[in-house]
Order: structure tokens, then sequence, then C-alpha cells
């Protein structure tokens, strides 16, 4: 018997040791008042009269008065009354509020390392952590809509909270958000709850950028996450992006994770090689596009929305604040500044426009291009390349140069002729202390080349720490892609119907292609049109509405950059604004 209740106790103590002791103090205690208050009944039974008072008027006095002496009773009764009080200041007093103080000082731990329950709701999660978080929460600061952010990660909590502060130092001015970061497992369900996911907006599972993690599937720790995640009790409105390395991956999740947990609606798989790779080759081709995808992929300035069902002419004649781009799936797309400006509808439709004379096939240029570098963008942009040539019958001639040596350097551009735009891409294998060491070399040895063939030098950086070395070097297109990707996701945790939209922008029509999509281009107006230059027109609507029924609805003016500037069209499209364009302005629009 005793043997079973020494394993019982030495269980239960390694259990819960704080239960224990204070169940032992207070038995202890117990046992203190009753005893005291026994033996000084048997001493003197005429001092206390009966069992009862005795309990009430010695032991317990004793002990929950520490100062009370009573110097009237006998002598054996103040030796055992001395006894208790000195004995409970130590048992009772003193382990009572060590209990406490330890409670609360046990509360405070926990608070610092994340281990309480959240009550939130309507909040980001993020689960896993890498680069790409911290441009994801400095973008949600300009997002009015969410308020709090909760990252669930088994990094070390003050390391993430030290280099959130310091990404965040440059933000102060932006608005206040709320931001929790949490040290645990995410393949532990109680962890998963303390963040209240069930009760988020959206979650974000980040993809493994460590160099321990497996190489057998590089995506193994975004997709175990998933598993888990995609069987808790979510809502159907909320979003699950989930950040992968493979195409295979994608597939993976499409057809066995989503599919089994019935939600292919929600979970969303993101190939940030992809979705860059096409970025940065749009941009290669178009290097105005840099500075338009920097605005619409953000939440500053003008952004894309869905809206209800509705035929684009319709809307662009009753509305003025939006720009319909095109309908999919039963919902229209449009560029707007506020989800507010959706509704905003004019007391007199639009019917006013200037006939113009546009251009087809003249507006594109064969161009001469040197790709620096190779990672894991750069078959999709090479592949972007080639469906541009292929779509727009024009010659895109490409170098590739996957050395930063100088003499390899030399050698090779001493062969060419002409040089329109060069291309020097991050090497994304190395740690995130590496980051961009290679590209900021290569900078440093394209100078002369760059200036003796008067190329535009379009860069990428992985650190956005580094864009300020870059912008010394005379780099007018720098491409953050850490920073690109982010403020894509957060788009996406909005709003996940806008993924068919980007894609659909980002990717050039295949030569197979059944139906012709949209994307974004960069024109020099004297390419595009053969109408008398300058035009004007009287406000953005009168411009937008001219270019869409003059090119049979397949063209959507959306801004104009002069001399290094751009305006994308926002707010009351009606508003008297002169909108002048001249032959060597940039006509921003999307189209097929």
């Amino acid at each position: 018997m005793s043997s079973k209740f020494r394993q019982w106790l030495s269980i239960k103590r390694d259990q819960n040791a704080r239960g224990i002791l204070l169940v032992m103090i207070v038995v202890f205690n117990v046992l203190l008042w009753f005893f005291s208050s026994v033996l000084a009944y048997i001493i003197a039974p005429g001092q206390y009269g009966n069992m009862v008072r005795a309990l009430w008027e010695s032991g317990i006095t004793w002990m929950l008065e520490p100062g009370f002496y009573d110097p009237s009773v006998p002598y054996a009764i103040r030796i055992i009354s001395i006894i208790v009080i000195l004995t409970s200041m130590i048992t009772f007093t003193g382990g009572i509020i060590g209990y406490v103080g330890n409670l609360f000082s046990a509360i405070i731990d926990n608070a610092k390392e994340g281990k309480n329950k959240l009550f939130l709701y309507d909040h980001i999660v993020i689960l896993n952590w890498n680069y790409k978080g911290l441009e994801l929460i400095a973008d949600y600061r300009y997002d009015d809509e969410t308020t709090t952010v909760v990252i669930l990660s088994h990094h070390p909590k003050e390391l993430i909270e030290e280099a959130i502060h310091r990404k965040l130092f440059d933000h102060r001015q932006q608005k206040k958000l709320n931001i929790i970061v949490r040290q645990g497992e995410v393949f532990a369900k109680s962890d998963l709850m303390n963040v209240c996911i069930e009760q988020s907006k959206a979650v974000i599972i980040l993809a493994d950028e460590s160099k321990e993690q497996s190489t057998a599937h590089t995506d193994m720790l975004a997709m175990k996450t998933l598993m888990l995640v995609s069987n808790l009790k979510l809502q159907d409105h909320q979003t699950i992006l989930v950040e992968v390395k493979e195409q295979k991956s994608v597939s993976l999740i499409n057809d066995y994770i989503a599919k089994n947990a019935k939600r292919s609606e929600q979970i969303l798989p993101l190939l940030p090689d992809e979705l860059m790779g096409r970025l940065i080759a749009q941009t290669l081709l178009m290097p105005e596009l840099h500075k338009v995808y920097h605005e619409l992929f953000s939440f500053e300035g003008a952004e894309f929305y869905t809206a209800p069902y509705a035929e684009p002419r319709t809307y662009m004649e009753t509305h003025h604040k939006a720009i319909p781009i095109y309908t999919h799936n039963d919902l229209l797309y449009v560029l707007t500044s506020s989800k507010s400006d959706i509704d905003c509808v004019r007391t007199t439709p639009l019917t006013k426009f200037t006939k113009l004379d546009i251009r087809d096939q003249s507006r594109y240029q064969d161009k001469h291009i040197i790709i620096f570098g190779k990672n894991h963008k750069l078959p999709y942009i090479l592949d972007s390349i080639s469906l541009y040539e292929k779509e727009n019958s024009t010659k895109i001639h490409v170098t590739l140069i996957a050395s930063n040596d100088a003499k390899v350097i030399q050698e090779t551009t001493d062969q060419l002729e002409k040089i329109d735009h060069i291309l020097i891409l991050s090497a994304d294998d190395l740690s995130p202390d590496e980051y961009d060491s290679d590209v900021l070399v290569t900078l440093l040895m394209t100078q002369e080349l760059a200036k003796k063939h008067q190329a535009e030098i379009i860069i990428e950086l992985l650190d956005p720490r580094h864009f300020d070395i870059a912008q010394s070097y005379n780099v007018h297109n720098t491409i953050i892609s850490n920073e690109y990707i982010s403020r894509l996701m957060t788009q996406l945790s909005k709003n996940r119907h806008l993924y068919d939209l980007l894609m659909d922008l980002l990717t050039y029509d295949a030569e197979d292609a059944k139906t012709q999509t949209y994307e974004v281009y960069a024109y020099q107006a004297k390419n595009v049109i053969r109408s008398s230059l300058p035009l004007s027109f009287s406000n953005p609507a009168e411009a937008i509405y001219s270019f869409y029924r003059s090119g049979d609805q397949d063209y959507i003016l959306i801004g104009l950059i002069r001399d290094q500037h751009l305006e994308i069209f926002k707010g009351n499209l009606d508003e008297p604004k002169r909108i002048i364009i001249e032959p060597d302005d940039y006509l921003i629009m999307i189209c097929k």
C-alpha cells in the first residue's frame, strides 16, 4: 500500500507539482490546526468548555493571527500557541504567499513565452517563419481591415520579435498593428487552438527555408502543417495560403489534401518562384511595369477587388470610381482605391469618347537581353519570354551568363553588338546572411557595360535592406522578391478570388491557348496610337472610355508614366482633370 501511494504521489508530483504542493500545504496546516486544538482542550478543558469551541478559539486563532499571544492562558497552552504560530508563519502564511507569488510569476512567464490561450477573432495567423514574414507584417500595417497578426513557429520568440522591431522601425507612422509572437509547434493542435486559428480571418503557412530541411521533400514542413490545419473546424470564409517551392507540391495539395478535406475553394498553394519569375520577365521586357506592380500589389494607391457580376462596358459607363477589368466565375474584377468605391454610380451614364486609331503589331520591338546568375525563377523567366515572343510575333535575344567572373563577363559581352536590358538574379540557395552578395558584386562589374550600350539594369534582391545600396549605383528598377511575394500574399489573404486574375495578368498566352487572356503592358503612346499626338481628355474617365471603345473593349487604360512618374487612375474618374498624352508618355494598359 505504501509503495502504491509513493508511486501515485511520484506520478502526480511530476504531472502537477504546483497542485501537489498546494494540497500538501493545506493538509499539513489542517492537521496542525486540529491536533493543536485537541491538545489545548486536553490540557485545559475548562478554558474552552467543549471541543468545538477549542477548535475555533485555539489553533485556528493562532494560525490566522500570527501576532496573537494570550498570556492569561496556562503555560502549556502558551507554549503550544507559540509553536503553532511559528510553524504556521512558515508553512501556512509563508507557504501560501510563496505559492501565490510563484503562480503570478508563472503567469508572467507564460505570457512572455506565449503559452496562454488567446481570445481573438478575424485575425491573421502566420504558421512557420521565414524572411517573407517580415514583409507580410510590414504590408499589413497599410491594411485598414487587419488589426491583429499572430505568428506561431518553432523559432525563438525573442529573435522573431527583435527582427520585427527592426523591420517596423521605419513604419512607425503607419496604423497600429497588434503583433503576437508564439513559440510552439505548428503540428500541435493545442498550440493552434491557443492562437484561435478557427476564428481567424486567414491562415498563411510559410515554407521552410532552414538549411536542415529534408532533401526528400522540400515542402514537407508546409505540407504537414496544412494536413493538420485543413482538418480543423475552419469557417468557409477563411482562406488558407500555403507557400511551396516545388511544382509537385502544388499538385499534391490540390489533388489530395484540399480535395480530401473538401476545402478546394479555401486552400490556395502559392509557388513564389513561378509568380516572381513571370513578374520579373514582364519587368525585364517592359521595365516601366516595375512601378506599376509596386503599387498594384500593395495596400497603397489602387488595388484589385472583386464585385458582383456585371458587363464590363455597362459597369464602366455607370460607375465613376472603379475601372472594370473583366468577368470570371460570376465575378467582375475592378481596379479602385477603396472597397467602398466599387458601388459608386454616376447620375448620368458615360457616353462621350474620342475615336482613336490604335496600332497593332508595330508596337512590339526586338530586344537584346543579358541575364546574369541562375536561380529557381529562371525557367519561368525564360518561359515567359518565349510566350511573349510567340504571342506578339517578335524576337527576344537572350544571353545567359551564370558566372560573375570578370573574365567570363568580358569574353561573353564582347561578342554582343547590342544590349537593351541587363537582368541580375539573386542566388536563392544562400543563407539569409549572404542574401544578394552575388548580385551586388555583379552590379559592380556591369556598370561600364551598361554605360557602353546604354542598357537598363534590372536587379533582383531578396533582402530589402540592400535596396539603398543598389540605388546608389543608379539602378532604377530593383525587384525585391520577398517583398513582392509578401504583398501578393496579403492581397490574397483578404480575397483569394484574386488569384485567377493575378495569374492571368502575369502569364502570357500559350501558342495553343483556346482563349486570349489579359496582361499588363507599358507602351509608348507613339507606338500605339496612329492618331495625331498629343491627345487631350477632360478627365480620366473619358480617356479610359475612349481607349476601351476604340479597341473593341480589349484595351483598358489604367495609368500613365511621364518622366519616370507613374499615375494610376483612381478616385473620382469624372473629376475635371485634363489628361494630356504626349508621344513619349508610356500608356499602362491591361489588354489581350
